[in-house]
């Protein structure tokens, strides 16, 4: 109620398992204050960024159109998502896929507690320098 003051911060959410994103976007909704909303192919999370223009991507590795990396870039091309951090999950992702790209990483199966972190700091240090 007393955050008023700002807009509604939105994460897009692209996993294909829709029970792993289901789970962690009723995560973000209960337990924090943000807007989520699921995508579960590539397709899908470029359509729906174009309308709802996330704070923060949630990217799974590995989706069956195109990988969270090739969105991730796709994303970076797009007027206005420049700066729009990312956070790639996994259960096998290419060693150092993530670190060459600068880009905030989580091993599948991973702690909510650990997700909420990330996605708090990342939050943190994008909009409130």
């Amino acid at each position: 109620p007393e955050e008023d003051h700002s807009a509604v911060k939105a994460i897009l959410v692209v996993e294909d398992d829709e029970a792993i994103g289901t789970f962690v976007v009723e995560a973000l909704l209960q337990e924090t204050s943000y807007q989520a909303l699921l995508a579960t192919s590539g397709a899908d999370a470029l359509r729906i960024a174009q309308s709802l223009k996330p704070n923060l991507v949630l990217l799974d590795y590995c989706l069956p159109d195109m990988n969270g990396l090739e969105i991730y870039n796709h994303l970076r091309e797009m007027q206005g998502f420049e700066n729009v951090p990312a956070i790639l999950m996994s259960a096998n992702m290419p060693k150092n896929v993530a670190q060459q790209r600068d880009i905030l990483s989580l091993k599948k199966p991973f702690e909510l507690s650990e997700l909420l972190e990330s996605i708090e700091t990342l939050l943190a240090e994008r909009w409130d320098a």
